[in-house]
């Protein structure tokens, strides 16, 4: 297991990741807006996708998406954020396909990369938990 290191943009991409990830986990509310117009940004901002673009893409375009034009690094914070996406989502279809593409995305993150973390295994329990 190894960490590959291109540039410094992409150390720099995975910090401010982090900082995103750490603020949605641990609710602090520093944003003045609502968590849609914040997940909004997110997915523009970092995934140069629109959230109505995970929302109606099909999964095997979500699987092409990931391994065309994310680093594989990306795929799990990609996940992260469909996955908090989903918990603060008020509608229930919404929440549905949200956590149904993370669950994916998890798992195809741990295949692709062989390796994992013992809270993938939280995340994907907490998924499973709120699937209907």
């Amino acid at each position: 297991m190894g960490i590959r290191f291109e540039s410094n943009s992409l150390l720099n991409w995975t910090n401010e990741m982090g900082k995103f990830l750490r603020l949605l986990v641990d609710e602090q509310h520093v944003f003045d807006e609502p968590s849609s117009i914040v997940f909004d940004k997110a997915y523009d901002e970092f995934f140069k996708k629109s959230r109505q673009f995970f929302l109606t893409v099909t999964d095997e375009a979500l699987f092409s998406y990931a391994k065309e034009d994310l680093e594989v690094e990306q795929i799990r914070p990609l996940a992260l954020v469909l996955m908090h996406d989903g918990l603060k989502s008020k509608d229930v279809q919404e929440q549905q396909i949200l956590f149904l593409k993370s669950k994916l995305l998890l798992n195809y993150v741990m295949k692709e990369t062989s390796s994992f973390a013992f809270e993938d295994y939280g995340y994907l329990a907490t998924i499973d938990g709120k699937l209907v």
